[in-house]
Formats: structure tokens, C-alpha cells, sequence
């Protein structure tokens, strides 16, 4: 496969498909400082199921070239066909990856990829490659906050499916729950909101016991879809302040 012509492809399709308003308005939107041509999600889609099928027919399997390629043109459309390409051959990731992953997680600085590269693509491989456990477990306690929102939301597919159990997710959850940070708060509190919806009574255990420790947001974000009773009773009163543990 040539990796240059499919990349001149794909920026073509994307920049026909793009308009200067929607470039504009993505590009305030999630503040960023890449490149934007104005492609649809629509468009993305296509594009990189149509890549990922002439992937996995290629001899050489040019996944981690094309993905590697696209990337580093820092442009946000082509950087998301480089992770719904991910997406999309997902099963042919192993633990050899992770570093790839890593890196792209540490560039992306936006819950725009943080939050697909988790639930799309580690997610599923969680259940698969066994050093991605010991993975999530370092990245949990690690300075960048978008990595430990990584591992936070990775694990949240799984949980809520009833593949990995939820106090895998609490194991990592817990020390950050005097965190300030908004994307950690938040992401806590999707987590819990998700798992709510099948487990209610888990998770309404899990907050009365870290009542005086989570913040409002995560409070009401975790709360939102358990039983009255239980909703009323957690939002009775504000959690009690806290700082942000040192580790």
C-alpha cells in the first residue's frame, strides 16, 4: 500500500467534503490550535471504513504507518480518520501498540480523542491484552490529567457490560475523587451515571460511601438516574470540601 498516495487521498475526499463554517466553528468549539478543514462526522466515517478495508487487505498491513501518517499532519479531520481507523481494526492491536497509544493520548490534549481513543479502541482491547491492565493502573496515578481520565473511561465500556467488575474501576477511581480537575470530576461521574443504568444499587453504595469525598459534579452526574430515594437522599446535602490527594 502506499501510505503517501492513500494520505493525499483521504485529505482530498476531506478538504471536497469540508466547508470554511463548520472549519471555523470545530475549531473554536474544541479550542484548538490544529488545522481544520470542515468534513462532517459523516464524512470521517466513510472515509476510514473505506481506508480500513483496503488496510486489511493490504499484504503488508499498513496500519500503524497510516495511523502514525495521518496524524502528524495536525489536522483534526485527519486526525480523527487516523483513530476511527483505529477503531475500525481494533482487533489487530496488541500489547506491542500500547506505546503508539500512549503517544497519540499524550499529543491529543482534547477530550475530542481522549474520550474515542478510550471507549472505542483501548476498551476493547482491555478484554484481550493483559498488560493493559498494569497499563490503566500507571496511567491512573500519572501527572497529565488526560491520562488519567484515559483510564478512567476506558474501563467504563467493560463495566458497564459486566466485563470487568466495577471495583476494578474503583480501585482507580477512589484516589482521584478530591481531584479539582473538572475532566476527572466529570469523568468519574459518567462512569457512575452509565453503570447506574444497570446497576443502581452498585452504585448508590459506591457514593454513600465516598459521600463526604466526591464533589458535586460527580455527585450529581453519578446520581442522576438512580431511584429517587437513593437521589434524594445523596443530594440531600453538599459533600463536604476537599483537596486534591498527594500522592
Amino acid at each position: 500500500m502506499n501510505v503517501a498516495g492513500e494520505l493525499r487521498t483521504v485529505h482530498d475526499a476531506l478538504e471536497a467534503a469540508g466547508t470554511a463554517a463548520r472549519a471555523a466553528g470545530a475549531k473554536a468549539y474544541l479550542k484548538s490550535d490544529l488545522a481544520f478543514l470542515g468534513a462532517d462526522t459523516p464524512t470521517i466515517r466513510r472515509l476510514s471504513k473505506a481506508l480500513a478495508a483496503r488496510v486489511k487487505a493490504a499484504e503488508d498491513e499498513p496500519l500503524r504507518a497510516l495511523v502514525n501518517a495521518l496524524w502528524r499532519t495536525r489536522i483534526h479531520e485527519m486526525r480523527a480518520v487516523a483513530i476511527a481507523l483505529l477503531e475500525q481494526r481494533v482487533e489487530a492491536l496488541e500489547a506491542s501498540d500500547l506505546a503508539l497509544l500512549e503517544r497519540l493520548l499524550r499529543e491529543s490534549h482534547t477530550w475530542a480523542y481522549i474520550d474515542w481513543l478510550s471507549t472505542k479502541v483501548l476498551a476493547p482491547m482491555l478484554l484481550r491484552v493483559d498488560a493493559l491492565r498494569g497499563t490503566l493502573a500507571r496511567w491512573a496515578v500519572d501527572d497529565d490529567f488526560w491520562i488519567r481520565r484515559t483510564a478512567l473511561l476506558t474501563l467504563m465500556p467493560p463495566v458497564v457490560r459486566g466485563q470487568v467488575p466495577f471495583r476494578a474501576f474503583a480501585a482507580l477511581a477512589v484516589p482521584m475523587l478530591g481531584e479539582k480537575e473538572f475532566f476527572i470530576r466529570k469523568a468519574i461521574g459518567w462512569v457512575l451515571r452509565a453503570v447506574s443504568k444497570k446497576d443502581p444499587a452498585t452504585v448508590a453504595a459506591f457514593l454513600r460511601a465516598h459521600r463526604d469525598e466526591v464533589s458535586g459534579l460527580t455527585l450529581r452526574e453519578g446520581a442522576k438516574y438512580l431511584p429517587a430515594r437513593d437521589r434524594k437522599a445523596l443530594l440531600a446535602e453538599p459533600p463536604a470540601p476537599r483537596t486534591r490527594r498527594k500522592e
